[in-house]
């Protein structure tokens, strides 16, 4: 079996990015940067060999901090992948979001976010979705937490290839989190996001992430993700709908 060594450089380039990660964690926390800060970092890499040599590789992160009656949301993925030797895969994203809770047991919230993503083989150079709205907290309790969300944006594209594709449009925004407690100590989630358009042949957007994570330990997880990206306009012979699934090893701080 031979194993391209483009794809090895990958596997060990997340290893080192981790633990890289770990020894800034802990040094943060000994400084008190992150003082009231919570998150994690996952890394996870696939390969197949054979007829086809195929390899993945995905790193994602997030970071959290409540305020009394307020809370920021820090995150971003990065992905990447080769067939062949040829690269077939390379997107990224990074989303900040600010709320603010209110009402009776601080149930209701308002949210401002901006979402910022590329993906290039979908000819997306970069999208930029700033979006404010409310939302519920219906279920706030450790085994079980669900949020949904709805509000108003305004959609920034700007492609790489196709020129005619760029444009700006008022967008609204459908959004629902939910994370439930299953067997012992592992968790199920989904986190979905619809995003249409307001305009005529703008279509709609739509992001799929569904988790399952199981403890190895006091701050490590096994989690296996399914991911969809859904576009219904697309650019030109692009497909509509790009799934990922990944398995990986997540660090919890």
């Amino acid at each position: 079996m031979k194993i391209h060594g483009r794809s090895v450089r990958m596997f060990f380039a997340l290893i080192f990015m981790l633990s890289g990660c770990f020894g800034f964690i802990n040094n943060a926390f000994a400084l008190g940067i992150l003082e009231g800060w919570t998150g994690d970092i996952f890394a996870g890499y696939n390969k197949t060999n054979g007829n086809t040599h195929k390899s993945s590789g995905s790193s994602s992160a997030q970071a959290d901090k409540k305020f009394k009656g307020a809370e920021l949301l820090l995150k971003g993925n990065f992905f990447y992948s080769e067939s062949n030797r040829k690269m077939d895969g390379q997107k990224w994203d990074v989303l900040g979001k600010y709320l603010f809770n209110f009402g009776g047991d601080d149930r209701w919230y308002n949210f401002y976010q901006v979402l910022v993503d590329h993906d290039y083989f979908a000819d997306i150079d970069y999208r930029v979705t700033p979006a404010i709205g409310i939302g519920y907290h219906i279920s706030k309790s450790e085994a079980w937490i669900w949020d949904a969300d709805v509000g108003l944006g305004y959609r920034i594209t700007r492609t790489r290839i196709n020129e005619d594709a760029e444009d700006e449009v008022l967008t609204a925004l459908a959004h629902t989190f939910m994370k439930k407690k299953v067997l012992a100590n592992a968790f199920i989630s989904e986190d979905l996001t619809v995003y249409p358009g307001l305009k005529s042949g703008s279509g709609v957007l739509l992001r799929s992430e569904s988790v399952f994570s199981n403890p190895l330990g006091k701050n490590l997880d096994l989690e296996l993700k399914y991911i969809v990206d859904y576009n219904s306009e697309p650019a030109d012979e692009k497909k509509k709908a790009d799934t990922q699934i990944i398995t990986g090893i997540k660090y919890k701080f």
